[in-house]
C-alpha cells in the first residue's frame, strides 16, 4: 500500500488516493477563498463534490456547484475550481485512463 502526502497547489490541498494504469483518484480540499488554478489534463476527468459549494469553470462555461454535483471534463479542456462558500470544499477528481 502506498500512502501519499498532500501537495499544495495555489492554496489547494491535493492528495492522490489511488494510482493505477487505468486512472487516478485525487482528493481536493479547498478552504474558503482558495482555488485550484485553471489547468487541463491529458485524459477525461470528472469532479464529484463531496462537501461544500463553489464555482467551477470548464472551458468557457462557469457554474455554481455544491455537494452531490458531478462535473465531467474532456481531455485537454481547461478547468478550475474555487471555494466560494463559508466552509471547506472537498471533491474527488477522477482521471480516466493512463496519465
Amino acid at each position: 500500500m502506498e500512502i501519499v502526502d498532500a501537495v499544495q497547489k495555489s492554496g489547494a490541498q491535493v492528495r492522490k488516493i489511488y494510482d493505477h494504469e487505468a486512472g487516478q483518484v485525487l482528493m481536493v480540499t479547498l478552504e474558503p477563498g482558495e482555488n485550484l488554478r485553471r489547468h487541463s489534463a491529458p485524459v477525461d476527468i470528472f469532479i464529484y463534490l463531496l462537501e461544500g459549494c463553489g464555482v467551477i469553470i470548464v472551458g468557457d462555461e462557469r457554474a455554481d456547484v455544491r455537494s452531490g454535483h458531478l462535473i465531467p471534463c474532456s481531455a485537454g479542456t481547461p478547468h478550475a475550481v474555487e471555494n466560494t462558500g463559508s466552509g471547506i470544499l472537498r471533491a474527488l477528481v477522477v482521471k480516466l485512463g493512463a496519465t
